[in-house]
């Protein structure tokens, strides 16, 4: 467990982890010292023949030693938990915001809320308070037996042999709880999962409830509760097994003193000091394995947390390989060029071999029947995640060798899922270009429909949006991101289903936003009504992961293919 997380730790935190495992370590190695010194001052002073005073004062030293170092160990353990904790939450932030969102699914999304809320502030306890027993348990025993040689050695190869086998019963005591813990994580997961999706669909389950809207839901929290109940019923067996083993090992290692006394290999003064020694190693143990369910189910807290550090990022500007040269045609005229883009889920193919390219100013329709990679290939452009093959060129750029900051700069998305901030209705739209004026704002606010939903509310655009916007309504939230896209005014405008959400008269009024950003530059836009494209500069038809037509829709509905039969099954659907 230590290795993994000086291995996650930045150098820092990890040094100053290190440095409180040696102040640990050291106090652990005085304390067993100090124990084995006392079977020794014991024995001395029963043993008439022989002198207690300088084994009393070696003693006097060592735990006044072992007082020190303790304390100063402990004064740094808090400090070193806490900044752990912050150190793991800084670290987890900085490396999620580099993975490709393709990685976020749900199920990690609600691992990510776990180890993030509760797993990290757990870890906390591990330098804090767990570390120190933990070191104790293992070291404290034979740095005493190694000090009982002064004894009897064969007392010491005894201890030594009971805390081997003590340390493997409490390692298979500790898989037990790691096992359950690890089932426990999956369904607290699913709990979140489902609480979350509880959530997001108040909205549909407010106006259209099923019954089983919530029977999901309900059927996760009991697991998770069935899973706690098993948690405890599966380490307090261990705890048990470990606990008997100890008193058996007690009782041996007291046998073997009466055999070696009654052989007369042993004397009494001597025996009765390894027993004392004995008697505390086993108290020492038995405190050290009420903490080893806690540490293994910290273990698994680490492990959860260091996979989710593991997962290779998106690619760095020096691990792009430079590949061919390409020329895109039209030259200077040409913003995006997709160059033999292929891409899968898992495995599952998507996208193949698809070649295309966006003007500098104009726009773009893509369509074709669901599944047929719309989405997909919209999120390529936004570098949400990266070609499995091919590349695509912005401005004659590979994506992924721009800077965060500069990609960011240069793009604007209105997706189906865009998210609002818990902010005002004015910020959210001023993300797109935060040195905007107020006239702008208004302006931008206004060419996206907005009007009448400010003028309806008190405070206008300094209303509240809610967590995510929930405070309005679905075609609201789309209207404030193609505002905040109206506002940023970027040279690629993607827009994914932006009109799904809207009634018929602002469906125009976005239409002709869509078009107005086409003026100043290049605007991609996925809509499965079809007669909101019909002025497109150019239309793609995608099917089953490749670009089958491409032209005005004027020349695509006069000749057979694709996209004459999606022009007749739109308007066969039409009112």
């Amino acid at each position: 467990m230590l290795r993994t997380l000086y291995r996650i730790l930045p150098p820092a935190a990890a040094g100053q982890l290190a440095a409180l495992t040696a102040w640990l370590a050291a106090a652990a190695v005085l304390h067993g010292i100090a124990l084995g010194l006392v079977g020794i001052v014991v024995t001395a002073s029963l043993d008439s023949g022989s002198s207690a005073t300088p084994w009393l004062v070696a003693l006097g030293t060592v735990a006044l030693g072992f007082v020190i170092v303790q304390w100063v160990a402990q004064m740094t353990a808090f400090r070193v938990g806490s900044g752990t904790a912050r150190a793991l939450h800084l670290r987890l932030g900085d490396h999620l915001a580099q993975l490709p969102l393709s990685w976020f699914n749900p199920t990690r999304q609600a691992g990510i809320i776990d180890t993030a809320t509760t797993g990290v502030p757990q870890l906390m306890s591990f330098p804090a308070i767990l570390l120190r027993p933990a070191l104790t348990a293992l070291v404290t025993p034979a740095a005493a037996a190694l000090t009982l040689a002064l004894l009897d050695w064969r007392f010491t190869l005894a201890v030594l042999a009971a805390t081997a086998l003590a340390w493997y019963v409490s390692r298979y005591a500790s898989r037990l709880a790691g096992v359950i813990d690890a089932r426990r994580h999956r369904t607290s997961g699913e709990a979140t999962n489902r609480v979350l999706e509880y959530a997001s669909r108040q909205p549909l389950i407010r106006t259209d409830q099923r019954p089983d809207d919530a029977s999901a839901l309900h059927s996760a929290l009991e697991g998770v509760r069935r899973a706690s109940l098993r948690s405890a019923g599966t380490v307090i067996p261990g705890l048990l097994l470990f606990g008997l083993t100890l008193n058996i090992l007690f009782a041996g290692l007291i046998a073997f003193g009466i055999a070696r006394v009654t052989g007369e290999s042993l004397t009494v003064p001597g025996f009765v000091g390894v027993i004392v020694v004995v008697a505390r190693l086993t108290a020492i143990a038995a405190a050290g394995a009420e903490l080893a369910a806690g540490l293994r189910l910290q273990h698994g807290i680490l492990t959860r947390l260091a996979g989710i550090l593991d997962t290779p990022p998106l690619p760095r500007i020096s691990e792009v390989p430079a590949g061919p040269s390409v020329e895109s045609p039209g030259g200077g005229a040409v913003l995006v060029h997709a160059d033999r883009v292929s891409f899968g889920y898992d495995h599952t193919p998507v996208l193949a071999e698809v070649s295309f390219t966006l003007p500098r100013r104009g726009l773009t329709a893509l369509v074709g029947p669901s599944g047929s990679g719309k989405t997909t290939l919209v999120r390529l452009l936004a570098r949400f995640w990266d070609p499995t093959s091919g590349r695509i060129l912005l401005d004659g750029v590979d994506l992924r060798t721009l800077d965060p900051d500069q990609l960011a700069g240069g793009i604007a998305t209105v997706l189906q899922d865009d998210y609002l901030l818990d902010s005002t209705i004015g910020e959210n739209i001023r993300l797109g270009r935060p040195e905007a004026s107020e006239a702008e704002l208004a302006a931008a606010a206004g060419a996206a429909g907005l009007d009448t939903t400010i003028a309806g509310l008190p405070d206008g655009l300094d209303s509240p949006t809610g967590p995510g916007g929930a405070q309005l309504s679905g075609g609201q939230r789309q209207r404030v991101c193609i505002a905040r896209a109206l506002l940023k005014a970027a040279p690629l405008t993607l827009l994914d289903e932006a009109t799904s959400a809207l009634d018929p008269e602002n469906t125009r009024l976005i239409s002709a936003a869509a078009r107005r950003l086409a003026t100043t530059g290049s605007v991609l836009v996925i809509a499965h009504n079809l007669d909101t494209i019909t002025h497109a500069d150019q239309i793609l038809v995608l099917d089953q992961g490749r670009i089958v037509q491409r032209g005005t829709h004027a020349a695509l509905t006069a000749q057979p293919g694709r996209y004459q039969d999606l022009v007749r099954d739109h308007a066969g659907s039409s009112p």
